[in-house]
């Protein structure tokens, strides 16, 4: 599967700047915004909540989520764990990635947990257990509804033969989605930065980090939704859908068929 991206726009205030992307996940366009500024972080969470977009789910938002941090550490009693860096949000065509600020230094992003503790809000993600853990240690931001997709698979799709619960996210992807779903990756490490701006502004993301993590966010969504129609059956409600109009069609050519022979006996 191809994926693609492109830097189309950005604002340059100090105050409110963001970096915008479109990503072409094969045949699918995403606009991403990248962002540390938490106005327009806050602002492109709003307008998310108006957008029902779950069938199988009314009145729900289903969201594909992440969070991860540039480098891990060690020390010899293993690893350290550092607060989060980069959290991505993905619903349908649009991505949010924005820079997690040093809870050390900063107050806990309020509008980030009340967007996450809402209870119309599903959120679905990879380890997202252990993730939504870490995040409301460090950040007092704490998930209302998370859901993990390796479990949320094994439930949807009863396919006992395979391990869906130990499936990394592209193999999932594949499973779920169908084998074009298949992402190709570079065989070494992302850097996540540019070069640096002038003083004033933050550093920019690598658009290669930008296209990955936006991949990333739009599967997790993508792997939920499909999940959930499976559970709720509209999946099944869409195949046979699709089999009552095909039955139909095939019903009105038989009949075209019958009348013409019947024609033909006629003029005989």
């Amino acid at each position: 599967m191809e994926i693609s991206v492109e830097k189309i726009e950005g604002s340059t205030d100090v105050k409110y700047f963001y970096d915008s992307y479109t990503v072409h996940v094969g045949n699918h366009r995403i606009l991403t915004v990248v962002t540390y500024c938490e106005i327009t972080a806050g602002k492109w969470l709003k307008q998310a909540k108006k957008a029902n977009n779950s069938k199988s789910l009314p009145k729900t938002l289903v969201v594909g989520f992440s969070v991860e941090r540039q480098n891990d550490y060690y020390s010899r009693y293993g690893l350290l764990e550092f607060p989060y860096e980069l959290l991505h949000i993905c619903i349908g065509s649009h991505c949010l990635i924005y820079h997690l600020n040093n809870p050390d230094l900063y107050k806990p992003p309020k509008f980030l947990a009340h967007f996450l503790s809402d209870p119309e809000v599903i959120v679905v993600g990879m380890g997202i257990k252990d993730k939504s853990s870490h995040l409301e240690k460090d950040f007092e931001v704490k998930i209302k509804n998370a859901v993990d997709l390796n479990e949320l698979a094994v439930k949807g799709m009863k396919r006992d033969e395979l391990d869906l619960g130990r499936y990394d996210l592209d193999r999932l992807a594949k499973a779920v989605l169908g084998k074009h779903m298949d992402v190709v990756r570079p065989g070494r490490k992302i850097e996540w930065f540019k070069r640096k701006r002038p003083y004033y502004h933050s550093p920019e993301l690598n658009d290669e980090k930008v296209m990955f993590t936006t991949a990333d966010a739009y599967l997790c969504y993508r792997i939920g939704s499909q999940l959930f129609d499976m559970i709720h059956g509209k999946a099944s409600s869409a195949i046979a859908a699709a089999a009552a109009v095909a039955a139909a069609s095939k019903s009105r050519k038989n009949k075209k068929m019958k009348k013409g022979k019947k024609n033909k006996k006629g003029k005989k």
